[in-house]
């Protein structure tokens, strides 16, 4: 052993330790997050408690208690407190002036507990998915209306399939009535003629996105017999609903896209398609004629029908010509037909967007409406000369005036003037 070390005392350890403590100004306010357990109240008004995480534990005070906040074992916490080392014993504890419950974490654990639960019964099983339509004519959109989300879908669907119709269920996405809103909302859309359903919102906190996580919300998709596409939230945002859901897209806009897999362009092509098709199908059947008809051109029997058969050569292209100018006809026509359905589509949408104006110029000119005031208890006051007055510096004593209210009006004589203070 080597003569020249120095040992320490365990005082004198735990003194450099204390010392290092003391002057370590990140340990006199820290932040925790973890997992309550060990939790006992003394009757001083102590709460004694370990605070945890998957690696390690610590033990923690918190003086004068206020025992309205409940805390018990695996509560998911939030805490202020600075580090106490404990000079005798050589151990550290937390001394705590601030708790409060985790939200974030105890809704995170209610979302694993209700989704293992319901993967348990079976409702996310890939044996119950619909196969969502390719092409869909009547899209459902359950969404708010003036959030960014419906927004960005219109702009999908206009672009992609411009001659689909998009029905609008103006809902709720969040707070207390968010739930039923959505609720009543998916059922509506279900029992509406309606190909595909979108059930969409723009991102959030997990707060904000919650009604997405309830369990009657899940069960409502899992009984509705229109295909559901789920587009809550950004990419990575994942909610009960996309679970349940017939196609999970990671946004509104990819929920859009979900639903116009065949776009305006496909169909565009795949006409273009069948009449390269019937073109070559024709153009093969006179090839085919023609091989024939030059066969028997050295025929014995019909050496004396060249003439015939030359005749028919120009009857099958002409033919052929006026076949192809129907195909271009039809074509022009069908192009057309869509140019004017479009057309159709987005007058209709004007209308309802003066339609919307309409209702809300009528609903702020009632808001506004004098009687609306009367209803509240206010009154309208009038002098002998019928002029409404609003001081009463208008007024003179025993001058008569008319008193308006909600369901008459009320005569009376000024027999005394008192001018407050404002």
């Amino acid at each position: 052993m080597n003569e020249n070390i120095t040992y320490l005392t365990v005082t004198a350890l735990n003194r450099y330790i204390d010392r290092k403590f003391s002057n370590d100004p990140y340990l006199k306010e820290i932040y925790i997050k973890g997992e309550v357990s060990n939790c006992k109240l003394h009757s001083n008004k102590t709460l004694y408690f370990s605070i945890k995480d998957d690696n390690t534990v610590i033990n923690a005070q918190k003086y004068n208690y206020d025992d309205s906040l409940i805390i018990n074992d695996g509560d998911l916490v939030l805490i202020k407190a600075s580090v106490n080392f404990y000079f005798p014993y050589g151990k550290y504890t937390l001394i705590v002036s601030e708790i409060k419950k985790d939200r974030v974490g105890d809704l995170y654990s209610k979302f694993i507990e209700l989704k293992s639960s319901l993967s348990k019964e079976g409702i996310f099983s890939l044996e119950y998915k619909k196969i969502i339509p390719k092409i869909n004519f009547n899209i459902a959109v359950v969404t708010s209306a003036t959030g960014a989300a419906i927004q960005d879908i219109k702009k999908t669907i206009y672009r992609r399939f411009p001659i689909a119709n998009i029905n609008l269920y103006p809902t709720l996405v969040q707070g207390e009535n968010s739930v039923q809103d959505i609720i009543s909302n998916l059922k509506k859309a279900d029992n509406d003629n309606n190909d595909v359903i979108i059930l969409a919102r723009g991102g959030g906190a997990i707060e904000d996105l919650w009604s997405f996580n309830n369990e009657q919300v899940v069960r409502t998709i899992f009984n509705c017999k229109t295909p559901i596409i789920t587009g809550v939230g950004h990419e990575t945002d994942t909610t009960l609903v996309d679970f349940v859901s017939d196609y999970n897209a990671s946004t509104p806009t990819a929920a859009a896209e979900a639903a116009t897999s065949i776009t305006i362009e496909n169909l565009k092509s795949q006409l273009k398609l069948y009449y390269e098709k019937i073109y070559k199908l024709i153009n093969n059947k006179i090839l085919e004629n023609k091989l024939k008809i030059e066969n028997k051109k050295n025929n014995h029997y019909i050496k004396n029908f060249i003439q015939i058969n030359n005749d028919n050569k120009i009857i099958l292209l002409n033919k052929s010509k006026y076949i192809n100018l129907l195909i271009n006809k039809l074509l022009n026509v069908k192009k057309n037909n869509l140019h004017n359905d479009i057309i159709k589509i987005r007058n209709i949408n004007l209308i309802k967007n003066k339609k919307n104006d309409f209702k809300f110029a009528v609903n702020n000119f009632e808001n506004n409406s004098p009687l609306k005031i009367l209803n509240k208890g206010y009154a309208i006051i009038n002098n002998e000369s019928n002029k409404k007055i609003s001081s009463i510096k208008q007024l003179k004593l025993n001058e008569n005036i008319k008193i308006n209210v909600v369901d008459g009006t009320i005569e009376a004589t000024v027999l005394e003037l008192k001018e407050e203070g404002i």
